[in-house]
């Protein structure tokens, strides 16, 4: 379960500004990775991301550099859902990088990112499949729509807003797999919990793409390498508004070896080697980002709900009762009855989340910060959904807005196809501002927390069968 430590939650991120930027005046080959959206068919960049694709789709299938292989990566390493996902598949678009610079002739190339929050549509390049009167090696038909657009509740300003303002990086970046104890390379797709940059935006681009992209071979769709740069690209960002990563040496020390292909061995069979802490600084690495726009956001004023003052050295959240709630406790939540929502039927699931008679008889007020942990997700057998949360909702239906005062965000299941790829799904939603709001409208939530779950069917998708939840919990503090 994860833990989070107050001086983690606390701490500044400017010594890590400040190196990238020493690092940048000392190295001038740095390349740029830059917005897709800004780029014309016959961009450069473009031009050679299509060569370097149609080589690696046309090399043997023994070499390691062919298309399939790098996608098997993927599928047979990848982390999800816990703290290495970061700094895995930054290192994994680095080594694909290099390899399409040496497979495309093109020394300078960088990957682009698609910025799917100020366009959420998909790129033109990978919309048609063919590109002057050729096959367009940046194509896949294995989609739920050739016009994809990614909805504004998933990967829009409000929700980029509230992933920017987070301070914890176990909350940011998922947290650590449970139980974790040491660096054996065994922890590296055991299952922590989701955080809201995981599975809000970077799940549910997977998932509304569908086809491919909701598989961990999602890689044989040349539009995943611009998904997960925009990935590393607000990560980054997100650093360089002085948010921390964490400094534990459980997380800096892992290495990921023998898991990537370095183009400059023989035919590729050199793996590029690393840990976390060497691809902490991108500009190390050999690439930036554009400059973003000055994006306005609220800060939620996250790092104020823990009190430097507060004597204890480490608040668990989860199971509920050891977590730190004020002078109260709340019981930890079931899912009652029964314990499987039937999502074919688009029914609706109810966990009651009774607060003490202690919290009951104090007066109604807004409390510190609110995380609700959905635990132990048994995925459906066949087909996904669009999971959405609410809170204290009288009756909500798929056809709910999202923009109603009570939804508390929403889950999907990407690559829960691959049975050893983490276990059970575990996600986190921060309900604080909600349940602020909700408090401030005159709703009372000090007898009970009823949370709702509402599966919504995505487009050009089958529909999920059954989806099954084992526990639910909140933690305040």
């Amino acid at each position: 379960m994860p833990t989070f430590d107050r001086r983690t939650l606390l701490q500044g991120g400017a010594a890590l500004a400040l190196s990238a930027t020493a690092a940048t005046e000392a190295n001038a080959a740095v390349v740029v990775r830059r917005s897709v959206s800004a780029m014309s068919l016959n961009d450069p960049t473009l031009v050679s991301y299509r060569k370097a694709v149609a080589a690696m789709k046309a090399l043997p299938a023994n070499d390691p550099r062919n298309w399939t292989k790098q996608a098997q990566i993927h599928n047979n390493y990848c982390p999800h859902r816990n703290w290495y996902f970061l700094p895995w598949h930054r290192a994994y678009c680095v080594a694909f990088e290099r390899l399409c610079r040496q497979l495309s002739g093109d020394p300078n190339f960088a990957l682009p990112y698609w910025d799917w929050t100020a366009n959420p549509q998909l790129p033109a390049a990978f919309a048609t499949p063919t590109y002057n009167n050729q096959p367009n090696p940046l194509y896949d038909a294995n989609r739920s729509s050739q016009t994809v657009t990614i909805p504004a509740v998933y990967v829009g300003q409000a929700k980029m807003n509230s992933i920017y303002a987070e301070t914890s990086f176990e909350i940011f970046g998922s947290s650590r797999p449970n139980g974790q104890n040491s660096t054996n390379p065994s922890w590296q797709r055991v299952g922590g919990v989701e955080g809201p940059f995981e599975s809000g935006p970077h799940d549910h681009v997977h998932t509304t793409i569908a086809g491919d992209m909701q598989t961990l071979m999602s890689p044989l769709y040349p539009i995943f390498w611009l998904h997960h740069c925009n990935i590393d690209r607000i990560w980054d960002h997100w650093n360089s508004l002085g948010r921390s990563n964490t400094s534990d040496n459980l997380w800096r020390t892992f290495a990921f070896n023998g898991q990537f292909v370095d183009p400059s061995g023989a035919n590729g069979t050199t793996p590029y080697n690393t840990a976390v802490s060497g691809v902490l600084n991108i500009v190390a690495l050999g690439y930036r980002y554009t400059l973003p726009i000055f994006q306005v956001f609220t800060p939620l004023l996250l790092a104020k709900f823990i009190n430097p003052g507060d004597p204890i050295e480490r608040i668990k959240l989860g199971p509920i009762e050891a977590a730190k709630i004020n002078v109260a406790t709340v019981a930890r939540a079931e899912l009652a009855p029964p314990q499987t929502a039937a999502l074919n039927k688009f029914s609706t699931a109810f966990a009651r989340l009774n607060i003490t008679a202690a919290t009951a008889a104090k007066p109604a007020q807004a409390p510190g910060r609110v995380l609700l942990f959905l635990r132990d997700v048994d995925p459906p057998m066949s087909g996904n959904a669009d999971v959405r949360v609410f809170i204290n909702h009288p009756g909500p239906t798929a056809e709910t807005s999202t923009q109603d005062r009570h939804f508390a965000g929403s889950f999907t299941f990407f690559g829960v196809d691959h049975a050893d790829h983490g276990g059970k799904p575990s996600y986190m939603l921060d309900i604080t501002q909600l349940v602020n709001n909700l408090q401030l409208a005159g709703i009372d939530l000090a007898k009970e927390i009823n949370v709702q779950l509402v599966p919504v069917p995505i487009a050009g998708v089958t529909a999920a069968s059954e989806v099954k939840v084992g526990s639910m919990d909140v933690a305040i503090f």
